[in-house]
């Protein structure tokens, strides 16, 4: 419209026609000017503002970038220290594994070792006559001049199998006799003390020297019954505890080898094979392996 405008205008003086119209013309022209710079200044403030919008918003787009950028970094320096770390923890885990198959293989190992066959040897010889023995003492029901088997032997060979059945009972703490303690390095002989409802005993696996009694010739029987219940509820308690094989010998509170002690009077040959089968089965527990 402005270039029409102009058009006109310049036709008018290049023709030298002055028309009385030319005032308004140019007024027209001039009003045309003015509104096209009113759009423009209009246009100009529009695009000012979307250029302070796309300020902020790069403004803001540089702040996220910034963050972005800031997190990655600690992210990074996370990462790291987390690959340290797996590093480590791969090197003591290796060592760990090492040390725990190095721990299992002495343990396998020890599991084989007969712990109490070395305090306590306990031969069984199968010559007829002959004494089982523990510790190289002779482990018997009586005393035996002929055979130079003394009461100091006797009380000797029952204190050492009182101390392995005592020892025993420590490697097995999960083992409690209701009723029987035994006590091997009393004074003069070991003693097992029986607690029941109607009262406490004391019976001597040996004879009480010190108090000047006359002494029998054998010990007395419940005593040896008492040994006999105690060791009975010790095998059990392993065999059930270790799955180990049964001692060779069966017993119960009362009996070994089907031999029932409580119908065996105080002077009954019998009592020798009770002796020799609670020897035998005492070297089996002599023989087992730690677990």
């Amino acid at each position: 419209s402005v270039r029409r405008a102009l058009s006109s205008v310049v036709k008018m003086n290049s023709n030298n026609n002055i028309y009385e119209e030319s005032e308004d013309a140019i007024q027209w022209a001039m009003n045309s000017f003015t509104v096209e710079l009113n759009a423009l200044s209009s246009a100009c403030n529009e695009q000012e503002q979307e250029l302070r919008i796309l300020q902020n918003l790069m403004y803001d787009q540089m702040c996220r970038s910034k963050a972005i950028s800031d997190e990655e970094e600690r992210v990074f320096h996370a990462l790291n220290a987390l690959e340290i770390d797996a590093r480590n923890f791969v090197e003591e885990s290796h060592l760990v594994t090492n040390m725990y198959h190095s721990v299992s293989e002495e343990v396998e190992a020890i599991s084989h070792v007969k712990l109490m066959s070395v305090p306590f040897n306990v031969v069984i010889s199968q010559d007829t006559g002959r004494y089982p023995t523990i510790n190289n003492l002779r482990l018997a029901y009586r005393v035996n001049e002929k055979a130079s088997l003394s009461y100091d032997e006797v009380i000797a060979a029952w204190v050492q199998a009182a101390q392995l059945v005592a020892f025993t009972c420590g490697l097995h703490p999960g083992f409690v006799s209701p009723h029987l303690r035994i006590i091997p390095l009393s004074h003069p002989c070991a003693k097992i003390v029986a607690t029941f409802a109607d009262g406490q005993s004391v019976h001597n696996l040996g004879w009480d020297v010190v108090s000047g009694a006359d002494r029998s010739k054998h010990i007395d029987p419940p005593s040896i019954l008492c040994f006999l219940a105690l060791l009975s509820q010790l095998a059990e308690h392993i065999v059930n505890a270790t799955k180990s094989d049964p001692p060779p010998f069966s017993m119960t509170l009362i009996s070994i080898d089907s031999v029932d002690v409580t119908k065996l009077t105080g002077s009954d040959t019998a009592w020798s094979s009770v002796v020799y089968c609670i020897a035998v089965n005492l070297h089996w527990l002599s023989n087992l392996p730690v677990h």
